[in-house]
């Protein structure tokens, strides 16, 4: 194993082996299968986006300077709105 490579605990047998292989050097159980999993789980989902109203290059230069205030409105109250949940989470402790 090298030095400079992580080492994972396999949650089959319980022995420590070189993290960048995909299986247990040990075993040969695949390492992180939950986490591939969740992942995977989540990319076929779809990446969960901020709605934000979409300037297009074949937009007129006045609907252009129309959007992009509503744009700067939206990321404001989206930054106002974590800021309050993250205010709820502090005091809900």
């Amino acid at each position: 194993m090298k030095a400079d490579s992580h080492i994972k605990k396999c949650k089959q047998c319980g022995e420590w082996t070189d993290g960048s292989r995909n299986t247990c050097s040990f075993c040969g159980a695949e390492l992180d299968s939950q986490y591939k999993k969740e992942i995977q789980r989540r990319i076929d989902r779809g990446d969960p986006t901020v709605p934000l109203i979409q300037v297009n290059e074949d937009d007129p230069l006045w609907m252009k300077i129309a959007k992009r205030p509503i744009q700067v409105a939206q990321l404001i109250f989206y930054a106002i709105l974590a800021f309050l949940v993250y205010l709820t989470t502090i005091f809900a402790h």
